[in-house]
């Protein structure tokens, strides 16, 4: 309802974050992890500032050992910020593409409980939203409640 049809979780993650860094580096960045076979998620780019971006991604908390020999030595003194401990919720919905409020309403619910949203990314279809594990029980049952799932 709302333009929400499925509420999925996706658990045990961590979030990836750089910075200070360029295109090129983000482009190479995400290829050393495609080819150490780590798969990411939920990428979000700042817009530039200067001739600089800020970018964070998610993988699987299972492959921190391989993502960080693979981001080891990755130039620019980019150092990244890794932190696990994090759930993705991921509201898809077929009639989002015509729904208006759909983040809002999704906001508003974790937001009367305080549950910080650490990453959002959207589409069409879809709203993924990374919250730290602990919340995950809490945030699902709002956003079911928010969305009459």
């Amino acid at each position: 309802m709302y333009g929400v049809s499925k509420l999925t979780i996706d658990e045990n993650l961590m979030m990836i974050s750089y910075g200070d860094a360029d295109g090129a580096f983000f482009a190479q960045t995400l290829n050393r992890l495609a080819d150490a076979g780590v798969v990411v998620d939920m990428i979000s780019q700042t817009a530039p500032y200067g001739r600089g971006i800020r970018f964070s991604f998610t993988a699987s908390y299972n492959d921190f050992d391989t993502a960080l020999k693979a981001l080891g030595g990755a130039g620019q003194n980019a150092n990244p910020m890794v932190s696990g401990g994090y759930a993705k919720v991921n509201l898809y919905g077929e009639d989002m593409v015509e729904s208006v409020g759909v983040a809002a309403r999704a906001l508003n619910a974790l937001g009367a409980e305080e549950i910080e949203v650490a990453l959002i990314t959207t589409s069409d279809l879809d709203i993924s939203i990374l919250l730290r594990q602990e919340d995950i029980d809490v945030a699902t049952a709002l956003l079911r409640n928010a969305f009459a799932l």
